[in-house]
């Protein structure tokens, strides 16, 4: 059509017209691909109709982005989150996804900026719309990208005004859609010594009252209560059987909170419930342990937008420990966990505790990302993880192990 690439708007939509602008995923160059289409017999805008529009049809999976949501009215009441979705091509299953709402603008009445993370697991072209406005659609594509190339493919115009995208807080925890989601760090190892052995975790929670749900709708509040499981097993590889070492079962029903705003450099989540741990052996061998818990989680996030510090205490109370009624001499009532570094790169972290008796068992972590997403996790890590002192396993609380390093993968850290 001969539109100089700069002027051309990325993506507004409702029902019955919609403007197209794609970028080229491999390069930076902007690529038309589409065009105005306007039906001849459209009907007038409703009172209720909504649009979606954005500077920039890229988004890099695992960073921030924003959205604008566009009222025909000026008198629209703004939810602070708006549940949507994102439609991928070819029929494949849709990803919920939340949009929160940003603090509104001066003399911006007809519109409000929105903001999410997006999956690691989508990449491509596809179309985010509203679940409760269908109409109300944009097409975005998904491709590891730079700030400086997104900043170069951000046309000017009213949208700009409207909408300007922010760097990525990659300290931000990332915005849950409802429903099951990863819990804690999910990873396969192989190393240690006498014996040679794996350890392996994986870990899930759910979200039991979704808040587009009757219960959720109406006692918001009821959104935060999760049902989480986790599951830590050390396998010998070295003796002829090959048998489990020992396997941590932990299913947990606990509370979750955002006690800071998500755009704040220092962001704190709360949280508290119940946890059941055990070994799922019986008689002597059986462990099993029952508390009740509280856990702090704080990040920092450095001047750079992407570096951030995590600091979360978690303490606790038992409420059975009948199998192993001296555990807290070596667990004690609490741990510590640290976090260091970027979601997308280089990442340490440390998890101590210390028992009443002075007992200390420390677990350290480093992972860098070697795949920037796969489609059933979040990514894939190299992982270098070293255990020394009491309680690397259940069974063994209150035994003291030379130091074990191991290496592997890492989808969830």
């Amino acid at each position: 059509m001969g539109w100089p690439r700069e002027r051309l708007p990325h993506i507004v939509s409702r029902e019955h017209a919609v403007l197209i602008a794609l970028p080229d995923l491999p390069s930076r160059p902007l690529c038309v691909v589409g065009a105005a289409l306007l039906l001849a017999f459209s009907a007038p805008v409703q009172a209720g109709d909504w649009l979606l529009a954005a500077t920039d049809t890229r988004v890099v999976p695992g960073q921030r982005f924003e959205v604008v949501v566009v009222a025909a009215g000026s008198s629209a009441q703004w939810p602070d989150r708006l549940p949507a979705r994102i439609e991928l091509p070819g029929g494949s299953p849709q990803v919920a996804i939340e949009l929160v709402a940003m603090a509104a603008a001066p003399g911006a009445a007809g519109q409000r900026r929105y903001f999410a993370r997006w999956p690691m697991e989508v990449n491509g072209v596809v179309t985010l719309a509203l679940a409760d406005q269908p109409q109300a659609r944009l097409l975005l594509a998904a491709a590891a990208t730079t700030a400086t190339d997104s900043a170069e493919l951000s046309p000017a115009g009213a949208l700009e005004q409207m909408a300007p995208v922010a760097r990525m807080a990659a300290g931000t925890p990332p915005v849950e859609p409802s429903g099951l989601a990863f819990h804690e760090p999910m990873y396969f190892l192989v190393g240690g010594r006498d014996p040679v052995s794996a350890r392996f975790q994986f870990s899930f929670k759910y979200r039991i009252f979704a808040e587009q749900g009757i219960v959720g709708e109406n006692i918001p509040v009821a959104t935060g209560l999760y049902f989480g499981f986790t599951q830590t097993s050390l396998w010998d590889l070295q003796s002829e059987s090959k048998p489990f070492r020992d396997s941590s079962f932990r299913p947990t029903l606990f509370y979750s909170v955002a006690a800071t705003d998500a755009e704040d450099r220092l962001a704190l989540t709360l949280s508290g419930g119940y946890e059941h741990e055990s070994n799922g052996k019986e008689d002597t061998p059986s462990r099993s342990i029952d508390l009740l818990f509280l856990r702090a989680e704080g990040r920092y996030l450095f001047a750079d937008g992407r570096t951030y510090l995590g600091v979360a205490p978690k303490l606790w109370t038992y409420l059975d420990r009948d199998d192993n009624p001296d555990i807290a001499r070596y667990r004690g009532h609490g741990e510590l966990a640290l976090r260091l570094g970027r979601d997308d790169g280089l990442l340490f972290s440390a998890l101590v505790r210390r028992g009443t008796a002075g007992k200390i068992g420390t677990q350290y972590d480093l992972s860098y990302p070697i795949r920037r997403s796969v489609f059933s996790g979040v990514g894939a890590f190299v992982h270098l993880q070293a255990y020394r002192g009491y309680g690397e396993t259940l069974l063994e609380y209150d035994e003291k192990k030379d130091p074990q390093y191991r290496l592997g993968i890492s989808l969830v850290r």
